[in-house]
């Protein structure tokens, strides 16, 4: 990203209220998302608030003498910064490349004083020890492309103020009609066409978007794929992810995949959720308390990113705009809520079911109708509350005591 322009994440707000306590920050995400600057950004804020640039220590783990000089003896490179009496804050770039990366911060955290250590990875499943050392000592936050709110904010704050006007959620509804819906409409287009890399959200020419978009895939198989499965993997995964993007939102063949791949499906059991754990896609599983009626195997598909995604289909013109919505909705949706879909063996569907303190059905359609399915799961579990993500009507309708909200642009 261009170092003069710097967009607001909306994860900058939760991370400042952990920034004075003891804990380690973990910032996990996929590689180009933004953690780097995000790091700077919170250097520049540490230094607003009063914290001298001597007590603010950034390390690049991606630089293997620094890593190795680390990985020797963890505790003494951390002594050796700390040069005077205040809290020193240590902001740590790409810690996945560390070895024992949790049994080292560990040690920091329990034996060096007055330190904050601020640290990012590019992929979960390369960060898994963190969690088994670091009880009790550590926060994860997940810095993702762009959410929609984050696009427009780049594209212009007008179209970030409009957006927050119209804005619901699931249990504080207040629905408004826009006469710029057509305008927001539009950016949504671009959206999910390109999606929210900030690198692509900030390039204006298409054709370099295209161009972003296919060396940020090429990164990702290069350094998070090969490394966890080896090259003789490589192709299969690539043919996987490429069937997987056809089936976006849909229940997923695993007979299908391992005819496309060559992969066993044990295999692909495995592969999926670490695929999931480096953040390329999303594996959504389904809603069900009857065990007779009600589908209870197979998860659904969704993408991280829309660009990565059309991309791997080498489409960015005819695209399959109602699943690609869908999956808009879904990202929107699961930053906050525990999200299922269900699904009879009738092939009766809702596309997504919000399960908190209560139960919401959330039916997407471009055209806002009450299907039959909707009406069904209604009935079957007295949801209270039901919502019909769409493009352009905001009213409320009631059914079977049922509360409906149809709304365009529902942001979570």
């Amino acid at each position: 990203m261009d170092n003069m322009v710097y967009i607001e994440r909306e994860l900058e707000k939760e991370i400042q209220k952990w920034i004075d306590e003891r804990e380690i920050l973990v910032i996990r995400g996929p590689r180009q998302c933004g953690k780097t600057t995000l790091l700077n950004r919170i250097k520049k804020r540490l230094i607003e608030t009063g914290v001298e640039d001597l007590n603010i220590v950034y390390i690049d783990f991606d630089d293997d003498l620094v890593r190795m000089s680390f990985e020797n003896n963890c505790k003494e490179f951390i002594n050796s910064y700390i040069v005077n009496n205040k809290k020193t804050y240590f902001l740590f770039d790409e810690v996945q490349n560390i070895k024992d990366v949790g049994k080292k911060l560990k040690i920091i955290f329990d034996l060096v004083n007055n330190q904050k250590i601020i640290a990012t990875g590019s992929s979960s499943f390369d960060l898994t020890s963190l969690g088994k050392y670091l009880v009790g000592r550590v926060i994860f936050f997940n810095l993702l492309p762009f959410n929609f709110l984050e696009f427009l904010r780049a594209k212009n704050e007008r179209y970030e103020k409009i957006y927050k006007e119209i804005k619901i959620n699931l249990h504080n509804t207040n629905l408004k009609e826009s006469v710029l819906i057509n305008e927001l409409n539009g950016l949504l287009h671009e959206y999910l066409t390109f999606g929210g890399y900030p690198r692509v959200v900030l390039e204006s020419d298409k054709e370099k978007k295209k161009e972003i978009l296919k060396n940020l895939f090429i990164t990702y198989i290069e350094k998070d794929v090969i490394p966890m499965y080896g090259n003789k993997y490589r192709d299969k995964i690539v043919v996987l992810l490429k069937s997987l993007s056809e089936m976006l939102g849909n229940v997923i063949k695993y007979e299908t995949l391992t005819e496309n791949t060559g992969l066993k499906y044990n295999e692909l059991k495995e592969i999926i959720p670490l695929l999931q754990d480096s953040f390329i896609i999303s594996v959504v599983t389904p809603f069900y308390k009857n065990l007779i009626t009600e589908l209870r195997k197979n998860p659904k598909i969704y993408f991280v990113d829309f660009g990565i995604r059309n991309y791997l289909l080498s489409n960015f013109n005819n695209l399959d705009f109602a699943h690609l919505y869908e999956n808009f909705v879904y990202n929107q949706l699961k930053t906050i809520h525990n999200i299922k879909y269900w699904r009879t063996t009738s092939k009766t569907e809702v596309d997504f079911v919000a399960v908190d303190s209560i139960i919401i059905p959330i039916e997407v359609k471009s055209t806002p109708k009450v299907t039959r399915a909707l009406r069904s799961f209604i009935s079957t579990y007295s949801a209270e509350t039901a919502f019909i993500p769409n493009l352009s009507i905001a009213k409320k309708v009631d059914i079977d005591k049922c509360s409906i909200f149809m709304a365009p642009f529902v942001y979570f």
